[in-house]
């Protein structure tokens, strides 16, 4: 029941202090995301403008952010809300000048507050001059080749179309160019050609333009579909990263404290390429957090949160994920399952007005049910967690949506000022404004306005600065490292944000981290930590978080839903106070199994048009899987492996060396990968001896123990009988018949017979049908194993009828020489008993002669105790005695039925 420290999330690791400057800002930020449209109207044509947004900048800084970031605000169409542009050097004439831009720029940098712009790079509009010029050009001509044209639609298949819901395909027929054209979106956004450097100098020209008026950094729209490559998926290229190199190369040369920010709507994995070596982007969106906080709030569970964050992986020291509750799009599902999809249109969009593409178009307050303190616990969370929070205007005081307008325009409504005409947004009459406001009697602009709330102190929008204003008090929720505890009571979400090598004094006192505790319950919930490395540290009592000190372990308790407590980590010493010790204090904690750890699986080349053969070797994460049964100390990791293959199944034979343990051991780990979507039964069944949970993008299975899995074990005998040889880094694997394989073996394999799995042994023992069974040795030595060498000999040399004979077996050879014994299999043996002595010829020398005791007899559990190590053939329930090398026979007596008797140089007690 205590908390554990094990599990620590370097994706924003402590920053070396030579690049601890300037450049560095995007990590402490806090992004204020908005619309010129939506924001204030003002010049009263009812469309938000810059001169609006200059006015309201108090606003913006009075809330505690130093970042703003705008939706695309170029000339365009409008037919995706600017995101098709037809000039990227200019202002869309409804929200001013450029003159009127470069006036709340400087406004902004006057209040220290940066600006990031929207940059549509992967596409334009098809009014965009460029298209214009390369439809009316020739084939082949300069002009022509700014974009990516065909004249077979057929080209790229297997791409797959983004928006389903309007688009049929990714081509489209131009009359004038009389060739096809190449669209990830709509059939109005035709794809820039990244093939062509004069595309990437025309865009690197765009960028300058606006750094040079003072923007802070760009947020790339839609990076992933750059470049375009036949047989592959065409997303996240390698050529698409060489262009994104080239793009930061160049800028960083003129403008090195200017920020990139990747839109890449990918699962962790792939983001983490879009940082390089953090020589491309400096921030992405972590997309797949934003559902998973949803899902933990409405299952009152940490799980999918833990789940995620454990998947997330490590991103150079220079880099920083972007993390966000809600945008200016819809909650995208994209980055979950199809069960966990299901799961949240059926919690948050049971009616399907909200839903649309793969997503739900509602607002954070209205998907909360208006409940302030599931609101506010989802906020403490988002501003604690890892990475740089993004705040979506009108979420500081909890607007509505309109799901009746069409396309995504429920979330883009006016923002709401005061309970005035229009909500204080603009003086225009109602029926000019580009949208209407909400005027529900629930998130109205009468009952929910900046004016009202700023005015109450207990209103979500003091609130809101209170605790922006607390994030902005230390570096260590933007720069530290998040160490994620793990209280017995799975309700409550608990980590450890630290900022290494840095302090930030408060009365003189040091403040290295903060441990943060969240409940996602509705009652209120408790979970020890235990002492550890922090042990000299005591929480501080922030936010008025409850600690009671209990015989040395620490019960934190934490109230329902709106449980959010960042207490500092003071000194003992510097403390001031000890923690309340008065009265009794019940214990809390609920017993929840810890569940299995889920690692993503990123198997093929995507980029060569793989889809994925799902092997169990292409997992980065699999060394760090297994764990030791029978010790809490040390982890493993694969030191050696072969793939065994049948069909198109593989599985992972895997030598694990353990760290950490008293002594060094080595093991034997057979893993089997099995995903759900295609192999539901298997999947079910391995379930039981999984190590891991297995996310292959949105599909999800489990690696699990082979020796479990009935097609391992067939492939492995017929492996056996045909004396198959694996290459390995290290050596060679060989898989060993006797003499004798067929006729002990017989038609086993292809017979419909059930697989039963043993597991009393320290060993494993799987059962084929009623007649073979495999024996797995688990913990490896090197050398001839002996019951192997005794099975071997009684059956291919002596024949002997009553031993168990053995058909095969399973060695590692090391490149020095050096042989591993792994798995055998042996038909089953029942023991009949006989009255008389047995007799059979002598044995072959031992490899490794002894001095017989003069005593008679050294008894150790399944072994003799010295030199040749000789495992009983039959069963683990016996000693041995040794006879002496003179003796000239060989004796033994017969037992009782059910128990095995050996026959040897060492008989069976």
């Amino acid at each position: 029941m205590q908390m554990d420290l094990d599990t620590t999330l370097q994706t924003t690791p402590a920053i070396s202090p030579e690049r601890d400057g300037d450049c560095l800002w995007y990590k402490d930020a806090i992004i204020y995301e908005l619309h010129i449209k939506a924001y204030a109207d003002g010049n009263g044509d009812g469309i938000g403008d810059f001169r609006g947004l200059t006015e309201r900048l108090d606003h913006v800084q009075s809330l505690g952010v130093n970042t703003i970031w705008l939706l695309p605000f170029y000339p365009s169409p409008q037919r995706d809300d600017g995101y098709d542009v037809s000039d990227y050097e200019d202002v869309h004439p409804s929200y001013g000048t450029l003159d009127d831009f470069r006036a709340f720029v400087k406004e902004a940098h006057r209040r220290k507050l940066r600006v990031i712009t929207e940059l549509v790079v992967n596409h334009t509009s098809d009014q965009h001059p460029w298209f214009q010029a390369a439809r009316k050009a020739p084939k082949g001509s300069p002009e022509r080749e700014f974009y990516v044209w065909s004249d077979d639609n057929k080209k790229y298949a297997g791409t797959r179309i983004i928006f389903t819901d309007t688009e049929k395909s990714n081509w489209t027929w131009d009359e004038v160019a009389q060739q096809y054209y190449w669209h990830r979106f709509f059939s109005h956004q035709p794809d820039l050609n990244y093939d062509n450097p004069a595309v990437l100098e025309a865009v690197l020209s765009t960028m300058e333009f606006w750094l040079e008026i003072g923007v802070d950094g760009f947020r790339l729209d839609a990076i992933p579909y750059l470049i375009e490559r036949d047989g592959t998926s065409n997303e996240n290229l390698r050529e698409t990263h060489d262009v994104i190199k080239e793009i930061r190369r160049r800028l960083e040369a003129k403008y090195p404290d200017r920020l990139l920010l990747a839109e890449a709507n990918m699962w962790p994995e792939d983001v983490r390429e879009y940082f390089g070596d953090g020589d491309e982007c400096q921030m992405a969106y972590h997309f797949p957090l934003m559902p998973r906080l949803y899902m933990a709030i409405a299952q009152e569970d940490r799980h999918p949160v833990v789940e995620i964050l454990a998947q997330t992986p490590d991103i150079p020291a220079s880099c920083q994920w972007a993390v966000f509750l809600r945008n200016h799009d819809e909650l995208t599902l994209e980055m979950v399952t199809s069960k966990e999809r299901d799961y949240m249109y059926s919690m948050y969009a049971a009616e399907s007005r909200a839903r649309i593409n793969i997503g739900i178009r509602r607002r954070l307050a209205p998907l909360l049910e208006n409940n302030p303190d599931r609101i506010k616990l989802m906020n403490s969370l988002l501003l604690s967690m890892l990475g740089t929070p993004v705040l979506y205007y009108g979420d500081e005081i909890g607007m509505g949506d309109n799901i009746f307008l069409g396309d995504r325009d429920g979330v883009r409504t006016p923002m709401q000022w005061s309970s005035d005409r229009n909500g204080g947004f603009s003086r225009a009459d109602p029926q000019r404004l580009y949208l209407p406001p909400i005027q529900d009697p629930l998130y109205g602009f009468a009952v929910v306005n900046v004016e009202a709330q700023s005015r109450e102190p207990s209103s979500l929008l003091s609130w809101t600065r209170h605790l922006l204003a607390v994030r902005a008090t230390s570096q260590a929720f933007g720069r530290g490292k998040v160490t994620l505890l793990h209280p017995g009571n799975r309700k409550v979400l608990a980590y450890l944000r630290e900022y290494q090598g840095r302090c930030d004094p408060v009365r003189g006192q040091p403040r290295p981290g903060r441990p943060v505790g969240r409940a996602g319950s509705r009652r209120l919930q408790g979970a020890r930590s235990g002492r550890n490395d922090r042990a000299q540290r005591i929480p501080a009592g922030r936010q008025g978080a409850l600690f009671s000190d209990l015989d040395g372990l620490r019960l934190l308790l934490v109230p329902a839903i709106d449980g959010c407590r960042a207490p500092r980590l003071a000194h003992r010493s510097h403390a001031l106070g000890s923690p309340s010790r008065g009265g009794a204090v019940r214990r809390m904690e609920q017993l929840f199994p810890q569940s299995c750890r889920t690692v993503a699986h990123r198997d093929g080349r995507k980029d060569q048009g793989a889809d994925g053969a799902r092997n169990p070797a292409a997992l980065p994460a699999a060394p760090t899987l297994v764990r030791r049964p029978d010790r809490a100390a040390g982890r493993a990791s694969i030191a050696e492996h072969g793939m065994l293959k049948s069909g198109d199944t593989e599985w992972l034979l895997a030598l694990v060396d353990i760290h950490g343990a008293a002594e060094p051991a080595r093991y034997f780990m057979p893993l089997a990968m099995s995903f759900e979507d295609s192999e539901e039964d298997r999947s079910h069944a391995l379930a039981a001896v999984a190590v891991a949970n297995v996310r292959q993008q949105a599909s999800t299975g489990v690696l699990a123990d082979a020796m479990a899995d009935e097609p391992f074990c067939r492939a492995l005998v017929a492996a056996i009988g045909a004396g198959r040889e694996l290459k390995a880094e290290g050596g060679t694997l060989r898989f060993s018949p006797t003499n004798s394989f067929a006729k002990v073996v017989g038609d086993t394999p292809r017979g419909a017979t059930a697989l039963k799995r043993l597991t009393a042994s320290s060993n494993s023992v799987s059962l084929l049908g009623d007649r073979l069974f495999l024996k797995a040795y688990r913990r490896l030595q090197n050398g001839i194993g002996p019951e192997i060498e005794m099975g071997r000999f009684l059956t291919d040399v002596v024949a002997f009828e009553h031993c168990v004979p053995v058909a095969g077996s399973v060695d590692f050879h090391v490149a020095d020489g050096a042989v591993i014994p792994w798995p055998c299999c042996r038909p089953r043996w029942r023991i009949r008993e006989t009255r008389g002595p047995i007799r059979s010829t002598g044995w072959p020398a031992c490899s490794n002669p002894m001095t017989a005791p003069t005593t008679g007899s050294t008894r150790t559990r399944g072994r003799w105790s010295s030199g040749c190590r000789f495992w009983h053939a039959a069963s683990r329930n016996c000693t041995w005695r040794w006879l002496g090398h003179g003796e000239p026979g060989i004796r033994s007596r017969t037992g009782a039925l059910g128990r095995s008797r050996a026959v040897g140089r060492y008989r069976c007690r």
